[in-house]
């Protein structure tokens, strides 16, 4: 096992390019095959990119959405996209054809409210779907068809992962408590509580478990959120949870920022054993780093690559698209000559030093 020293040698990204979107983005992904980046944001469309030698070729966007999109995912190895919107529409499409398409298919009202999260099934066979409406659904990822669902949830669904065995299936919620169920069945196992991702400030309330993800072997689960977080303009510090899987136990834990650096929105660990993570709030707070799970802070923190809503490896393994929002009229208060400038998107194009070198030899 690699030393934080010997990790940030290894890993330290260096930024390549940047690709820029009029609208802001919340997720980027590359695909399973590493031939395209898909992002989904707000302006209700799926952006796709080519991914060549020499570049991100853009490519006809997707439409046929109503709301914002929070999150994607991939099923299978038939170039297939599964995306959710703000209204409960769910869309399976293909993402490899050179023009715009209809989607593969559509559940209009997959949920009664916000999709806000998207898991696909080890096997490439079940999505689940869970948002506003406290209920979590599993649909087909053929055509759509429902399975079963879960709809004895007691606050909104914010994060969803299957273990790697296909087994169980991991739903967070907005009051921080983390569930397992039985993939076959449906039925609850148990819980885990990620104490104090949700806060009652007054009259205001706010928090969730905004991230979920396991590591390769499925020892270890992650969790994703803010400390404490206060109502309003939610205020408060990013944290990681790791629990261990077979006990439940809660192993390490990061605060990865101050009390304006908002919640973590993308984490997941990378195979060498330590944590990629991203947080996103107020606009110039929340950063890009990288941890070694029972270190006490970050090997690397990107000081300039701040309101993070994505990051996504490619499949090469030698490089990063970090994805944030470039607003900095948060607030909504009436520029110069009152123009409201609206909020846009980056993706940086990251790699590792070793890809850096050869790209350069």
């Amino acid at each position: 096992m690699m030393t934080s020293d010997e990790l940030l040698k290894r890993y330290e990204p260096q930024q390549a390019e940047t690709l820029e979107y009029e609208r802001q983005l919340w997720q980027s992904r590359f695909t399973p095959c590493g031939k395209f980046l898909i992002a989904v944001g707000y302006d209700a469309t799926i952006q796709r990119w080519a991914v060549k030698d020499d570049g991100y070729e853009p490519l006809p966007p997707f439409s046929g959405h109503n709301g914002w999109l929070q999150c994607l995912a991939f099923a299978g190895t038939d170039n297939r996209c599964i995306t959710g919107d703000s209204w409960g529409r769910v869309s399976c499409w293909d993402y490899s054809v050179d023009t715009a398409a209809e989607p593969v298919w559509t559940v209009p009202d997959a949920l009664a409210g916000w999709v806000r999260a998207i898991a696909v099934s080890p096997d490439g066979t079940l999505v689940a779907v869970g948002g506003n409406d406290s209920v979590i659904r599993i649909l087909s990822t053929v055509d759509g068809k429902l399975i079963r669902e879960t709809s004895t949830l007691p606050h909104d669904v914010f994060s969803l992962a299957f273990h790697p065995d296909g087994a169980a299936l991991v739903a967070g919620d907005f009051h921080g408590v983390i569930r397992e169920f039985d993939t076959r069945t449906g039925q609850q196992k148990r819980e885990f509580e990620a104490t104090g991702f949700y806060q009652l400030n007054h009259i205001q309330d706010c928090g969730g478990v905004r991230q979920l993800a396991f590591n390769k072997d499925g020892s270890q689960l992650i969790a994703g959120g803010m400390q404490e977080p206060s109502g309003g303009f939610a205020k408060g510090s990013p944290i990681l949870k790791i629990f261990n899987w077979a006990s439940g136990e809660r192993m390490h834990e990061l605060v990865a920022g101050d009390s304006q650096d908002g919640f973590i929105y993308d984490c997941w660990f990378h195979s060498d054993d330590f944590v990629v993570g991203t947080a996103s709030a107020f606009p110039g707070k929340g950063k890009l780093f990288f941890w070694k799970p029972g270190d006490e802070k970050p090997f690397f923190v990107g000081a300039k690559l701040t309101n993070g809503r994505s990051i996504a490896l490619h499949p090469d393994g030698q490089r990063l698209a970090f994805t944030l929002s470039n607003s900095a009229n948060a607030n909504g208060r009436p520029l110069k000559g009152d123009e409201y400038i609206g909020g846009t998107a980056r993706i940086h194009i990251l790699t590792f030093p070793e890809a850096t070198a050869a790209a350069s030899a």
